[in-house]
């Protein structure tokens, strides 16, 4: 199978395949896991290609490891870069407010289910909107970590006197 692709075609075929490696390599880079290695041959097929074909700036080739990779100040610049800063700020903000939610509806319902979907759906959005609402306005200025309460310690015993 063939596929024909120009130039600017083939860039954008190498951003997909940027943001396809991030997804699965950016938080656990150093975990071995099996399932992703047809991708990231898949991906290294894609580079090599690139790189034979009109990219050789954009595509380095890593001699200590045998592997291409995007070179980093071109990647920085690339539509692909921005696609998952925009997706990592979106994504920080919707977890937060969801799990801030989730927690609070929670403690609400003392661990029990609401009585129905839309008295679920009620009680988690009055939550997520006022988390919603304050990060909008604040962003995490206003986020601090309440440390439990710590028992006293017990009274120290007074030096009594020698007899």
């Amino acid at each position: 199978m063939d596929i024909s692709l120009n130039k600017a075609e083939l860039e954008k075929l190498v951003e997909i395949a940027i943001m396809a490696e991030w997804v699965m390599t950016a938080h656990d880079y150093e975990e071995e896991d099996g399932r992703r290695d047809d991708y990231i041959k898949l991906i290294q097929k894609i580079y090599a290609h690139a790189s034979k074909n009109g990219m050789k700036k954009e595509i380095d080739f890593m001699d200590d490891i045998k592997e291409y990779m995007p070179n980093t100040d071109w990647e920085d610049q690339t539509q692909a870069a921005e696609f998952i800063r925009e997706y990592e700020e979106k994504t920080f903000w919707d977890e937060l407010i969801e799990r801030l939610a989730d927690r609070d509806m929670n403690r609400k319902l003392g661990g029990k289910k609401a009585g129905s979907f839309e008295e679920h759906m009620a009680i988690y959005e009055e939550f997520a909107t006022k988390y919603g609402e304050e990060f909008a306005e604040n962003e995490l200025e206003n986020l601090e970590i309440k440390q439990a309460a710590k028992a006293k310690p017990a009274a120290a015993a007074k030096p009594g006197k020698k007899r």
